[in-house]
């Protein structure tokens, strides 16, 4: 949810507000020594010893299965062992120079019982007392709160499939059980973890202990949780979103202590209406690692078909609130420079204009011009070749809608409706319409949008911004109220209803998108809040390029306002040019199409329509080349070398990237504040394109290459061809 730009925005700073559920210091310390004894729960509970480990095969030689599930890490071709040490079950990733095992010690019940032994290091927790948080009666137990329980498990049973337990925790005469299966792909550890009880309130991730001075690592567009750079060693922990049953994940990091830290996630799972809570499914992705494309997620959608299309394209907004023909005007305007393959989206036209009685938004607004004015923007838009998109929103519902019914609002589990956006330029409030009804009541507008305004594109509010267990449905008379899966299934289904309809692509608001790449065709890509402003975010380009380039194209950087924020307030005004090069040059970095923000920001329109410009000259030629392509090196220069991410992190030098692809284009970008960056090249381009200095001044060109050396200056780069 975007506002129009031309109203005045207080920015509320939103706070990680830490969860009373996680663990508290143990014992009043920060550090606890690894020995063989649990510490926890505590010597007042009743605790049956772990029982004699079975192995069904050699245990050196029990086999792996290659799948480890649809989101966890790329799996490495290694050696994997399963086997029992003593009391322990070790599964062992084994590879030339590097050795890692996850030791499983049954005692606790909780995750306290895993270790982590990689190469040299002192062992340690990498969930240091995740687990089960219990719902006896009215009352919540977290698992490190052991000692108020009696615990017993099954017998330990070694298999093919990896280790299966089943723990009991009992309090008086009530208990519940839950199933822990581990098994090991590559570096990857799985947890797989089951209750058929309705028991269970939450699951936690917890926290790592014994990893001193390690560094919390935000990775761009990977918005829902962190990883851990420890020693040289990238972790990961995450529970797989595509086979959960919770209501809900929440993201937990920060640091816990000097060698204590949260940065993974709870998993929620909340009564729907009817007071009855799911039974606890997840499963966990852990991994280790010195590569960190071997702890990042895999993304299992199919890839958007409108790539090709998408491919070299710059897309404008119009957020304005005025006459569509002024928005036609600069679109001729446009087309009468040249400027070729471009996409408008216009998002305030809304009978009651924008963020108002939604979803009844036909026909457009009279005051703006109404059907016969965006009719001919749209029909201006299709002679000049160009897309053109509407704003559509399924996920705030206003009483004012003609349409409004509370039987279709989504509930929060004591029954009252769910608040959704908040017009604060009418004071009106808007609720969640219920994921469960997206697509029934898109169907009554989209397909007339289409008709009457000749759409090839679309555009999608809030859905993807946002992560599908933040628009949970708690209402008890659908199956699958009170769990996030619900949401994502509708809504993916919603994306390729609209796909359809208007007969093109679909895009979206950046921030969630990476769980809805490839359904989705492409976002305005913003950065995660955490960051801050947009152009305080460093070219970590990894995830990007490796996980959702293949899937979908995304444009942009973020909105202007946010993206050039200051002091966590954004600016409305005043853009220059060393800020529009900053923008292309991280735009650039990540390979996303083209974006020039509204027209209203811009103190003329001859100067958004020389935006406009650079960035169809500039940018648009190389994302032609990069759109489609394959990364196959990923490198950051540091001090005079091209080194890896993992290098680079060490360093703290991230700031200038260069990506291969395998067509054989080669991009170097110079995001460095201050520091330029010379390239020499080994032979002369066939065709470049640049934005580097040339006798202390900067010069912009795309075309057949003249020279083999380049200095770029700050939001500086160079594109090639051999």
């Amino acid at each position: 949810m975007k506002p129009v730009w031309n109203l005045s925005i207080v920015l509320i700073p939103i706070l990680l507000a830490c969860s009373p559920l996680i663990s508290p210091r143990i014992g009043g310390k920060n550090q606890a020594e690894l020995t063989s004894t649990p510490l926890h729960p505590s010597a007042k509970a009743s605790f049956v010893p772990p029982a004699t480990i079975l192995a069904t095969e050699s245990p050196s030689s029990l086999p792996v299965r290659g799948f480890a599930g649809p989101v966890a890490p790329p799996q490495s071709t290694l050696e994997n062992h399963v086997f029992s040490d003593g009391q322990s079950i070790v599964f062992e990733a084994v590879a030339e120079g590097e050795s890692l095992r996850y030791r499983y010690l049954p005692a606790s019940g909780s995750l306290n019982d895993l270790t982590v032994e990689v190469d040299d290091l002192p062992p340690f927790w990498i969930s240091f007392f995740g687990g089960p948080i219990f719902v006896f009666g009215d009352q919540e137990i977290p698992i490190w709160e052991g000692e108020a329980l009696t615990w017993s498990h099954t017998e330990p049973l070694l298999t093919p499939k990896g280790l299966i337990i089943t723990w009991t925790a009992l309090r008086g005469e009530e208990e519940i059980s839950y199933t822990y299966q581990f098994s090991i792909h590559g570096k990857t550890l799985r947890l797989e973890i089951d209750s058929s009880e309705g028991k269970i309130g939450a699951l936690s991730l917890d926290r790592t202990e014994a990893t001193p001075k390690a560094r919390i690592l935000s990775v761009p567009y990977l918005s829902t949780f962190d990883l851990l750079f420890y020693k040289g060693y990238f972790l990961s922990a995450y529970f797989d979103w595509t086979l959960s049953n919770a209501s809900r994940f929440e993201k937990v990091s920060e640091p816990y202590s000097e060698q204590s830290f949260h940065f993974s996630q709870m998993a929620f799972y909340e009564p729907d209406t009817a007071a009855t809570r799911h039974p606890l499914h997840e499963v966990v992705y852990f991994t280790v690692s010195k590569k960190l494309a071997d702890v990042l997620p895999s993304i299992p959608n199919p890839p958007s078909p409108y790539r090709e299309r998408l491919a070299g394209v710059t897309v404008v907004d119009f957020w304005s609130e005025n006459n569509f023909l002024e928005n036609e005007r600069l679109i001729l305007e446009l087309s009468k420079r040249g400027l070729q393959n471009l996409l408008a989206i216009r998002h305030p036209w809304q009978r009651c204009g924008y963020d108002d009685c939604y979803p009844s938004v036909l026909p457009a607004r009279e005051e703006w011009g109404g059907d016969p004015a965006l009719r001919s923007l749209s029909k201006a838009a299709a002679d000049a070749g160009y897309l053109f998109a509407l704003h559509e929103n399924y996920v705030d519902f206003y009483q004012n809608s003609d349409l409004w019914s509370p039987d279709d609002v989504a509930l929060e589990p004591q029954g009252s409706w769910r608040k959704a956006w908040f017009n604060e330029s009418t004071g009106r409030q808007s609720y969640l319409l219920s994921p469960q009804r997206a697509v029934e009541i898109a169907a009554q507008f989209s397909p007339e949008i289409h008709r009457r305004y000749h759409t090839t594109a679309a555009f999608l509010d809030v859905h993807t911004a946002i992560p599908p267990w933040e628009k949970t449905d708690y209402n008890h008379r659908y199956e699958a109220g009170g769990r996030f899966s619900a949401v994502f299934e509708a809504y993916r289904e919603l994306l390729s209803f609209l796909r359809e309809t208007h007969e093109g692509p679909v895009l979206g608001e950046g921030g969630a998108h990476f769980i809805y790449a490839g359904y989705v065709d492409g976002v305005q890509a913003e950065f995660q809040e955490n960051f801050g402003a947009g152009m305080n975010v460093p070219p970590i380009v990894d995830f990007a390029l490796l996980r959702l380039h293949p899937l979908m194209v995304n444009y942009g950087v973020g909105y202007y306002p946010y993206y050039f924020s200051q002091n966590g307030e954004p600016k409305w005004e005043g853009y220059t040019l060393d800020d529009h090069y900053h923008y292309m040059a991280t735009e650039i970095a990540f390979c996303h199409a083209a974006y020039v923000d509204t027209p209203e920001l811009f103190e003329t329109p001859e100067k958004w329509l020389q935006w406009v410009e650079r960035e169809v000259r500039l940018v648009s030629p190389i994302h032609l080349r990069c759109a489609l392509a394959k990364p196959v090196r990923i490198v950051y220069h540091v001090e005079g070398q091209m080194v890896g991410i993992e290098q680079a992190v060490v360093d703290g030098q991230v700031w200038q990237v260069l990506v291969e692809y395998d067509n054989g284009l080669q991009i170097y970008v110079n995001r460095h504040a201050e520091l330029g960056w010379l390239v020499e090249l080994q032979f002369l381009p066939s065709w470049v394109a640049f934005s580097a200095l040339e006798n202390d001044s900067r010069k912009d060109y795309v075309g057949e290459a003249l020279t083999t050396t380049y200095l770029l200056p700050p939001n500086g780069w160079l594109a090639l061809m051999p």
